[in-house]
């Protein structure tokens, strides 16, 4: 089907749209989407490649993005399940909670912190929450979602110039900004429960999203992300070093593409209590931090003097503190000295994100699998 310069191959769209009926019904009503700056993609080569650019079914803001975003106080918004997860971010000192039972009816929150423009782009089929600076070079981005998937995954849109972008590879593929990459923000998944422990004080996504939806159902069922065998869409690079619907947090480097050296660290080998790694990655150091228990993972980059002197321990039952270093301070999950005398004090932030291994194995075919 030839539209706009682009070919969409609408294979296996028809599932998908079974699946998501009752929701696809009201997805497009007049309240459902903001209309993109020239009315459509503006796409006429695309860096992935283009026969696996396959259409999801809602079509073009058919999800609609969150792009006035309400947030509130836990205490007043406590009102999402404790074994449900959500994706947080830390943007300066603002800490901000998206619920997964909102995200996988809108994908996409646009909005701003102390005048830095951001996003939080989730794709439920892959598993992956990624925080994303929408600048890039002199222009403020406005994402919406496409309609379309390239193996599984979201492919975003520019409101403003139609230009698309992959969101596992962290960069556009088509457009004016093909081969742009983005910044990415620090992003970090566990439960609503143990979020509420860690970060009592914080703001949570309130469901006044202005669209009328159910945000206690399972809209994918409620086994999706558990069952290895529920996959949407062909998978063509199958990896069975891992059951499919595993989570894993992958490294990536600038400019990913299906051929960057990626490696994946599978969350279950941090056990159940906390747990630091330090391991080399394309000739540089990193430091993992997490707990398979809490379904919690953060990652960093070790760059300067300061960090790799630093003699980190896990430490447990003391949340929101997961680290203490030699000079007493006592770290978070986001890097964060929050006692002693680098107090304020903030890790590098690596370039990664978490995702199910079907989908990171799927992107990245020479995928490195970490091993004690």
């Amino acid at each position: 089907m030839q539209k706009d310069n682009r070919t969409i191959i609408v294979t296996h769209s028809r599932l998908l749209a079974l699946l998501l009926l009752p929701f696809l019904i009201t997805a497009c009503d007049s309240s459902s989407s903001s209309s993109s700056g020239d009315g459509g993609l503006n796409v006429s080569e695309w860096l992935i490649n283009e026969s696996e650019v396959v259409d999801g079914g809602p079509g073009i803001d058919g999800i609609p993005s969150i792009d006035d975003p309400e947030f509130g106080s836990i205490s007043e918004n406590d009102t999402f399940r404790d074994d449900r997860r959500i994706a947080a971010m830390r943007v300066g000192d603002e800490l901000l909670a998206f619920p997964h039972q909102i995200m996988d009816h809108h994908e996409i929150v646009n909005h701003e912190v102390d005048g830095t423009p951001v996003g939080l782009t989730f794709c439920p089929l892959t598993g992956t929450s990624i925080g994303v600076e929408k600048r890039v070079g002199g222009s403020v981005l406005e994402y919406g979602v496409s309609g379309l998937l390239f193996r599984n995954n979201l492919i975003m849109y520019d409101r403003n110039t139609g230009s698309t972008w992959s969101q596992m590879q962290l960069r556009s593929v088509g457009g004016e900004f093909s081969g742009s990459n983005v910044e990415t923000i620090q992003v970090i998944e566990t439960s609503w429960a143990t979020w509420k422990e860690m970060y009592p004080e914080s703001k949570v996504l309130t469901r006044d999203t202005g669209f009328g939806r159910n945000y206690n159902t399972f809209l994918y069922g409620s086994d999706y992300t558990t069952n290895h065998n529920r996959i949407l869409f062909p998978i063509k690079n199958e990896d069975n070093r891992l059951q499919r619907k595993e989570r894993v947090h992958a490294l990536l480097p600038e400019n990913a593409n299906e051929d960057s050296e990626v490696k994946a660290y599978p969350i279950k080998e941090f056990g159940s209590e906390m747990t630091i790694v330090t391991d080399q990655f394309n000739g540089d150091e990193f430091l993992l931090v997490g707990n398979s228990s809490l379904d919690l993972m953060n990652s960093f980059k070790l760059t300067t003097d300061f960090e790799q002197s630093l003699s980190l321990e896990p430490v447990n039952g003391e949340l929101p503190v997961v680290m203490v270093d030699q000079h007493g301070n006592r770290w978070d999950i986001f890097g964060v000295a929050l006692e002693g005398p680098n107090q304020g004090e903030r890790l590098t932030k690596a370039r990664g994100y978490t995702g199910y291994w079907f989908a990171l194995a799927d992107f990245y075919p020479g995928i490195e699998l970490y091993e004690e």
